[in-house]
């Protein structure tokens, strides 16, 4: 599954179970979702986890120990949600996630030693190590990509991400001597391309975290990095910070970067990115402030704020029960940053959350639609959820929302769409 590639193993299990029965759904979408289930991945710190005991690394601990890691139970659970055969639970797999953050450097490394022995298949035994990168880049980056140095051009398994973001953690802390190492490895062809349109996407993700780093310290390096880099590469780049926030300090910068290096049209896309990172990460009027600071354009501040509304939205379905109160906080929100698009977005924010069940049942989802259309008067409401809420599964409910729509044009395309 080439969207592994964009994400954390627990992630791209989740997107995995729902790609065969949503194909209709578009990559866009997914990869909106799998920006938002970054964010609680990373906030995995925050749960809390039961403690490692002290001087007992995974392969010493005996087996009465409570608190011992069982990676061969572990890596049953990966191979039956690869085959999907079980539900994962988000909230205990962020709280693994925590308790992995909690190893040192040397339990971490004895932990891949143990998994290393086990008799696993490799996709399991990937999607273990995958889950330790993560926390042994925190501790030592540099150690990390020595390790897991065979992987580091391979677009087939699921670690560019994480081994991208462990250059952006060396570069935050060695600039120099991060860039050093990655032009090594460039010019060895680690990161040459096999696909037909001559792009290495594990190289762009690296790209995006280093230059995110020097943005932060030497703005022109980071100018003169992009510049290097063809036009058909550079908003990848640019789009792809960390999938974080980028920081308030550098917002000035990166606007400046993305406007003398893209497109009017990636530009445009680039900052609504930014903005809905903004609102996950944050709040909508993080979104704002970004948008003020970098003084963006009409046009920009529309569509901006139009993807900060629908990612806000969808990292509240994340969340948990997501309802009409956080609809319409979103709602007054955007009238004032896109008063045009209030009724689209609210239809298209409820339609994601129905899609993949984050937050809200499709009935439920399509009655409150239904309400927002009733009191509003826009067929927008209904046409927007109709596109995004996942209607091959509930075909008859949906031509039954369809019906209606008042528009006869929009009524009939949104019936075709069904059929």
């Amino acid at each position: 599954m080439k969207l592994a590639l964009f994400l954390p193993p627990a992630v791209a299990l989740v997107i995995g179970g729902g790609l065969i029965g949503a194909q209709r759904q578009t990559i866009s979408k997914l990869e909106r979702e799998s920006d938002i289930l970054r964010k609680h991945i990373d906030t995995a710190n925050e749960l809390p986890s039961a403690p490692v005991t002290p001087g007992i690394t995974p392969r010493e601990a005996p087996k009465s120990d409570p608190d011992a890691i069982d990676w061969e139970e572990m890596a049953e659970v990966f191979g039956e949600m690869t085959r999907g055969s079980t539900t994962m639970d988000m909230r205990k797999m962020m709280s693994f996630q925590s308790r992995l953050q909690k190893m040192d450097k040397d339990e971490l490394v004895a932990a891949l030693e143990q998994i290393a022995a086990l008799e696993l298949a490799d996709e399991e035994r990937m999607m273990l190590q995958a889950m330790l990168l993560g926390p042994l880049a925190t501790k030592d980056p540099e150690f990390a990509l020595t390790r897991f140095s065979k992987y580091l051009g391979d677009e087939a398994n699921g670690m560019g991400w994480q081994l991208a973001s462990a250059l952006g953690q060396w570069a935050k802390k060695d600039a120099a001597a991060a860039t050093a190492w990655f032009e090594k490895e460039i010019a060895t062809g680690t990161f040459d391309s096999k696909s037909l349109d001559g792009k290495n996407r594990v190289r762009t993700m690296f790209e995006s975290n280093l230059v995110s780093q020097l943005l932060s310290v030497d703005p022109a390096a980071a100018e003169a990095r992009v510049a290097a880099l063809s036009a058909n590469q550079r908003k990848e780049v640019l789009s792809g910070f960390g999938f974080g926030q980028v920081k308030e300090a550098d917002q000035v910068a990166f606007a400046t970067l993305v406007r003398g290096q893209v497109s009017e049209q990636e530009r445009i896309e680039i900052f609504g990115e930014t903005a809905s990172n903004a609102a996950v990460h944050g709040s909508l009027q993080d979104a704002s402030d970004f948008l003020d600071r970098i003084e963006a354009t009409p046009v920009e501040r529309v569509k901006a704020a139009e993807k900060a509304a629908l990612g806000s939205i969808q990292s509240r379905g994340f969340k948990g029960k997501t309802g009409a109160e956080d609809i319409d906080t979103m709602r007054g929100w955007l009238s004032a940053e896109a008063p045009g698009s209030v009724d689209r977005v609210t239809g298209e924010s409820i339609g994601n959350l129905a899609s993949f069940g984050n937050g809200m049942k499709y009935d439920e989802a399509a009655q409150l639609a239904l309400k927002y259309h009733e009191s509003s008067g826009n067929d927008d409401v209904l046409t927007g959820f109709l596109e995004e809420a996942g209607t091959y599964r509930n075909k008859e409910d949906s031509r039954s929302l369809a019906e209606k729509i008042s528009d006869p044009k929009k009524r009939e395309e949104a019936l075709k769409n069904l059929e």
